[in-house]
Parts: structure tokens; C-alpha cells; sequence
């Protein structure tokens, strides 16, 4: 709830200038009409961070902000010949509430800059499927254990990039907009956990290994897709 906040307060602190800013703009026309007036718009999108909506505002013909959510959840199975573990099962979570604003430079290309509540978690969980065989001694997957970590990049994550199209339409009902950029999480933070016989490689030093080793995804990839529909 606290990170949510922290959203709702940006919210404010980037609509009220740019509300500012928009009647600024308007006011400097001179009396010349124009064909544009600000509005409201709802979106879908499918997105390297899940599939969701958004709802967008526009103050300007310059100037939008999208608030918006997104979730996927997936959990596929990998097998690694030389593993201890015969089976290993991925779970992968991504998701996120973004505030994100645009500047339209040109007429279909925009900047953005904004904030998002990351829910992205990488789980893998190594499960033997098999009895092993030591001599004429069985093992059982049970007694050999499991092998869990986690990844979690950091909640709150700045994101850049660029777009193509418009979030809301200047004067039609339908819109389409593509984005392209980054989210810079940081270096993710892993935690590891063991069971059985194998518990014993869950200690902090094979921790902070895997940790060193993952240090230098503090970017993520962002691609969206969004189709929008002007409604006030």
C-alpha cells in the first residue's frame, strides 16, 4: 500500500503542472480555434510485462499521462541433462502499475518517461523426479530434496523510451500506440532455499554467487502494445 501511495502522490505531481502547462498553451493561441480538446481515453495492451489496461488523459496535443496495470503468470518445466535435479520448474511472474507520461514531439512519435510498481519474481524450483542409485543403497527423490531461488528486481523502477502513435486520438475514437524502452530494476536480489540432502548448498555463499552473478540485469526490456478508445 506504501509503494501505491508513493504512485497516487507522482499521479498529482505530474498532472497538476502539466494541467498548468496545457492551459498555458491554450491561453497563448490568441483567439485561434483549434480542432483539439483535451480528453479522456481507456486502453488495452499487451506488453513485456503482462497483459492489461490503462487509462490515459490528455492535457495538451503535446502532452498525455497514462496510469495503467499489467499481469502475466506462467509456469513451464525444464530438464537439464547434467543437473542433479531431474526436473526443474520455472515460475515467472511479471507485472506492474505504471504512471507514465508523453511528449508528442512530432505528430505519431512521442518521449516517455515514468514510474513503475514492479511485480516481476523469476522462481526456479528443482524438483528430482527419479530414484537415485548409490551402490545397492536407493534414494529416493524425497531424502535427495529440492533446490528453490528467487529472483526480485527492485518495486519501485524509473522507465524511459520512445513510441509510435498516440495513446488517445486528437479528434477520432480509435488509437494505436506502440512503446519501446527500458525499465532500470536494478540488480536483482536473489534468495535460495534447499531441502533434503541437498540442503546444504543453500548456504549464503552460494547466495551471494548467484546474486554476482545476475548483478548486471538492471534493465529490462520494454515492449507494448496498446489500443485505445476515446471516451470523453
Amino acid at each position: 500500500m506504501k509503494n501505491l501511495s508513493i504512485l497516487f502522490f507522482l499521479f498529482l505531481f505530474f498532472s497538476i503542472p502539466a494541467q498548468v502547462f496545457s492551459q498555458e498553451t491554450d491561453s497563448s493561441q490568441d483567439g485561434k480555434t483549434d480542432d483539439f480538446s483535451p480528453g479522456w481515453a481507456i486502453g488495452i495492451k499487451a506488453s513485456t510485462l503482462g497483459f492489461g489496461g490503462e487509462i490515459v488523459k490528455s492535457f495538451n496535443k503535446n502532452l498525455n499521462l497514462r496510469l495503467g496495470g499489467s499481469y502475466f503468470n506462467q509456469k513451464y518445466s525444464l530438464s537439464f541433462a547434467d543437473a542433479i535435479a531431474d526436473d526443474s520448474w520455472t515460475y515467472t511472474t511479471v507485472g506492474s502499475v505504471s504512471l507514465i507520461m508523453d511528449w508528442h514531439f512530432s505528430r505519431i512519435v512521442h518521449l516517455s518517461a515514468g514510474v513503475l510498481y514492479n511485480m516481476t519474481v523469476m522462481k526456479v524450483e528443482g524438483l528430482p523426479t527419479e530414484s537415485q542409485h548409490i551402490g545397492d543403497i536407493e534414494v529416493t527423490p524425497e531424502t535427495i530434496g529440492s533446490l528453490t531461488y528467487q529472483l526480485t528486481p527492485n518495486e519501485i523502477c524509473p522507465y524511459f523510451g520512445i513510441g509510435f502513435g498516440r495513446s488517445i486520438s486528437k479528434n477520432k475514437v480509435v488509437s494505436f500506440n506502440f512503446d519501446l524502452g527500458a525499465v532500470y530494476q536494478g540488480s536483482p536480489k536473489v534468495s535460495l532455499d534447499a531441502t533434503g540432502m541437498i540442503s546444504p548448498t543453500a548456504n549464503e555463499e552460494q547466495r551471494k554467487l548467484l546474486e554476482d552473478n545476475v548483478k548486471d540485469l538492471r534493465f529490462f526490456p520494454f515492449l507494448n502494445f496498446q489500443l485505445s478508445f476515446k471516451i470523453l
